[in-house]
């Protein structure tokens, strides 16, 4: 996966990523959605031979890199709790 930043402000990050899942921006999105920081959030695909997804975040004026991190870090709890419940579900008879 390669990753760049496309645009930047005090409020607002535009990143690219090429050859990434759709699906794991989606769980990132997700998790800020609800965020107060932030006003508004998008993924995208690009166009599907070039293997982009863009993700686009605008905050209330926190930092968008640090709001980004916070949101990663929900979905990796978020996904580690999915991951304890699947192995709980499976192991019973």
């Amino acid at each position: 996966m390669e990753i760049s930043v496309i645009s930047r402000t005090d409020n607002s990050l535009e990143i690219v990523f090429k050859n990434a899942d759709f699906s794991l921006l989606k769980i990132i999105q997700t998790n800020l959605i609800d965020d107060k920081r932030v006003k508004n959030i998008s993924v995208k695909r690009g166009h599907i031979l070039t293997k982009e997804v863009y993700l686009f975040i605008l905050t209330d004026g926190s930092d968008p890199k640090q709001v980004l991190k916070d949101g990663i870090e929900k979905a990796k709890d978020m996904t580690k709790s999915l991951k304890e419940e699947i192995e709980n579900a499976l192991s019973r008879p």
